[in-house]
């Protein structure tokens, strides 16, 4: 069963001591025969471009890892040529952090970013969580055609996330939160399952952990494998 990993990440984390080296990373995936959508860690933390630049240069011959750029737009418009043409530089979506990064969904350079990423139609990844964020997210979905993929959400917000998906069709939600016994077969009862992303976290968190969460679900296999890797694969239209 094919493993395509939405949400792994390299570098230095700042906030605990944590093994999130490149090669932990690369250890983890292999040791599942997964694949992985992976980003630099200095782009969070430090500077964006630096970070995207990174992220370009010790995948590049990496077989299975597929470049994921972010940006930060407490910057704006400092760098906006930058992800004008992300798709041409060879990442294939871009990810945000605003819990991480101190800024709201509803914040106006963000919104401004957006509409830079529209016209190329690149996935937006969004690491954010909380009563109402994906209800914001939702309202500038609504005026684009990107794919939205949300980390973050998780069983206690299970009808927000059920209102919106049942609504937009291009917001996607990704799974290593989906903890609890019976949240897959809730969405699968109540709205769709073909908008479900896996991610783990990798190497922050446990892959294993994630990975169980489908695996030992009670879906049918046909249902994990496209959580696992279809519904992405369909998403951006290509096969990984």
């Amino acid at each position: 069963m094919k493993i395509v990993d939405a949400n792994t990440s390299f570098g230095f984390y700042p906030y605990r001591k944590a093994d999130t080296s490149l090669e932990t990373l690369k250890t983890i995936l292999k040791s599942y025969q997964a694949r992985g959508f992976t980003l630099s860690l200095k782009g969070i933390f430090y500077d964006a471009i630096e970070g995207n630049e990174e992220t370009l240069t010790l995948i590049e011959r990496e077989d299975g890892l597929y470049p994921i750029a972010t940006y930060d737009p407490r910057a704006y418009p400092k760098d906006i040529e930058y992800i004008e043409n992300l798709k041409a530089k060879g990442f294939l979506a871009i990810a945000f952090f605003p819990r991480l990064q101190g800024w709201m969904i509803d914040f106006a350079p963000f919104r401004d970013v957006v509409d830079i990423l529209s016209n190329e139609n690149l996935p937006i990844i969004i690491h954010t969580s909380g009563y109402g964020e994906l209800t914001k997210i939702s309202s500038i979905a609504r005026e684009v055609k990107n794919p939205f993929i949300i980390v973050g959400s998780n069983y206690s917000n299970l009808s927000e996330v059920i209102s919106v998906i049942k609504k937009l069709e291009n917001i996607y939600i990704e799974s290593h939160l989906l903890n609890s016994p019976d949240a897959l077969e809730y969405l699968k009862r109540y709205a769709s399952l073909d908008r479900i992303i896996f991610g783990s976290g990798a190497p922050l968190l446990s892959f294993e952990t994630a990975l169980n969460i489908i695996l030992k679900s009670t879906l049918s296999e046909d249902e994990k494998e496209n959580i696992l890797s279809k519904n992405l694969e369909v998403m951006l239209g290509v096969k990984l």
